[in-house]
């Protein structure tokens, strides 16, 4: 694996794509992981469908609940590549994510993610890794350079695809697809073991499932150098700021609830 040609993807285009990442048993361990959740889905879990009827499960935040998932999102691997591709000496665990869409499903909303986190930092970033093939036209959507935009936009439902608030605000503006007309978009040709890693500041969608086989992901989320905590956020996912965490600005990482894994 090239990783400084890897990285210096990520640093310029906001994600980065990485082939085989991984081998047929941590497949099977990923494969393993989702099913664990959708045997088991949290109170958290959604299930949307799209007028044409396609299901999209998600849920999140299962790693202390399901011995499966927290294994995975601990993976050396996984840990190891995030530190490598950002230059990071330390790795918390945020959060894992669940999601599922069958044929038909909805589109994803255009967005970025940092609006919807208690953390604010440059390298945070996510790792969503697929064990089916995910054509382009099925995938997610990435705008080349979008993460190098100093500007939060106001996060959505992915339910409805509207604004989370509707009033306007001083911190936040609108995202849509003015916003994104002059950066290339970008999707992938995803393989099973496949992964893409993105920051939480690059503005990022996906298109319709309109392939005739279940898309099964596991994004994990992970804070690294220069986290902290922010007061500036909208309707936090997961709701951290109402399950016992007190989010003050500025503050470190609190590893009593996001366990440093590498340091």
């Amino acid at each position: 694996m090239n990783i400084e040609n890897y990285s210096k993807q990520l640093f310029e285009n906001g994600f980065v794509h990485i082939p085989n990442l991984l081998n047929k048993d941590e497949l099977d361990a990923l494969i393993a992981a989702i099913d664990s959740d959708m045997k088991s889905p949290s109170p958290f879990a959604r299930v949307m469908e799209s007028e044409k009827k396609g299901k999209f499960f998600m849920d999140f935040n299962n790693w202390k609940r399901l011995p499966l998932i927290n294994q995975f999102c601990r993976l050396p691997k996984l840990v190891n590549l995030v530190t490598q591709l950002t230059g990071s000496k330390k790795c918390w665990l945020f959060h894992d994510h669940v999601l599922v869409k069958d044929t038909d499903a909805s589109a994803t909303p255009i967005h970025h993610d940092r609006p919807y986190y208690i953390f604010k930092g440059d390298l945070n970033l996510s790792v969503w890794m697929t064990p089916d093939h995910v054509p382009p036209d099925s995938g997610l959507i990435f705008y080349k350079g979008t993460h190098k935009i100093d500007k939060l936009f106001m996060p959505k439902s992915f339910i409805s695809g509207k604004n989370i608030i509707e009033q306007k605000s001083e911190s936040f503006e609108i995202v849509d697809s003015e916003t994104v007309k002059d950066y290339e978009a970008i999707s992938f040709d995803m393989k099973p073991g496949d992964a893409l890693v993105f920051f939480n500041s690059t503005i990022h969608a996906s298109h319709p499932h309109l392939s005739q086989n279940r898309r099964r992901a596991l994004s994990v989320r992970y804070l690294l150098d220069g986290a902290s905590m922010t007061k500036n956020y909208i309707n936090a996912t997961p709701p951290f700021d109402r399950m016992g965490v007190k989010v003050v600005e500025d503050a470190p990482v609190p590893e009593n609830f996001f366990p440093l894994l590498k340091s």
